[in-house]
């Protein structure tokens, strides 16, 4: 069985687009046209809590990569409307990243999760590591990072996934094709007091840390709040 994907778009409006058609446009013509979808599981949308931009993110659970590749997945960008072309063409930046699970070691999810409803908050961490330094990252994702983090209160569950293909387009967004950093890990939380408290960061800077901070080349940690999901 071929693993879950996850589909990830990092989305600013811009001068151009103003966040009431952004807004409209993603929840009354975008996201639905996607519940109908079978191979589309979840359908969320996360607004930015750090303060940086892009300040919208929108989320979704795929059966498999493979999926997206083939009707009737492919045919929604065959088939956008006049709006959404316009929408794509204008926009500041639309960062489409799709992603295939990683299948490691991870604790289940909290007794917090909730398959029906996303967490309060998620944090996504994209990482790009040296050649060869694959096993180090994963290993102290799955033995050490990871586990510690289900620790602590608030925490609902951490994925993992790989990168297999991205788009960007937008007024800015066309501009910039440097290709996203290859691994991507979600962590869902409830409540974030736990992962602010000093002596909790303290705990990261173990030596394997130190082994894995030699061979990241890129890491770039976005948080979001909930903003709104859909259900079928």
């Amino acid at each position: 069985m071929a693993p879950a994907a996850y589909l990830l778009v990092l989305s600013q409006p811009g001068e151009r687009v103003s966040e009431e058609e952004f807004d409209d446009w993603y929840d009354n013509e975008h996201v639905p046209l996607r519940l109908d979808v079978p191979a589309f599981r979840t359908w969320n949308r996360w607004k930015a809590a750090d303060g940086q931009k892009p300040a919208w993110a929108a989320s979704y659970d795929i059966a498999s990569y493979e999926d997206t590749l083939k009707q009737p997945c492919s045919r929604l960008a065959e088939t956008r409307s006049e709006r959404e072309k316009r929408i794509f063409s204008d926009i500041e930046i639309a960062d489409r990243r799709t992603y295939e699970l990683r299948e490691g070691t991870l604790p289940s999810p909290s007794s917090l999760y909730n398959p029906k409803k996303p967490a309060r908050y998620v944090a996504f961490v994209f990482v790009d590591v040296k050649e060869g330094g694959e096993e180090l990252l994963n290993g102290w994702y799955d033995e050490e990072h990871i586990p510690m983090f289900a620790k602590q209160s608030g925490w609902v569950r951490s994925r993992r996934f790989v990168l297999k293909d991205w788009g960007r387009v937008g007024v800015d967004g066309q501009k910039d094709q440097q290709p996203p950093a290859k691994y991507l890990a979600v962590h869902e939380r409830e409540s974030t007091e736990a992962v602010k408290d000093p002596k909790f960061i303290q705990t990261w800077e173990t030596s394997l840390k130190a082994e894995v901070d030699k061979v990241v080349v890129r890491r770039e940690v976005r948080s979001f709040e909930y903003y709104k999901h859909w259900e079928k």
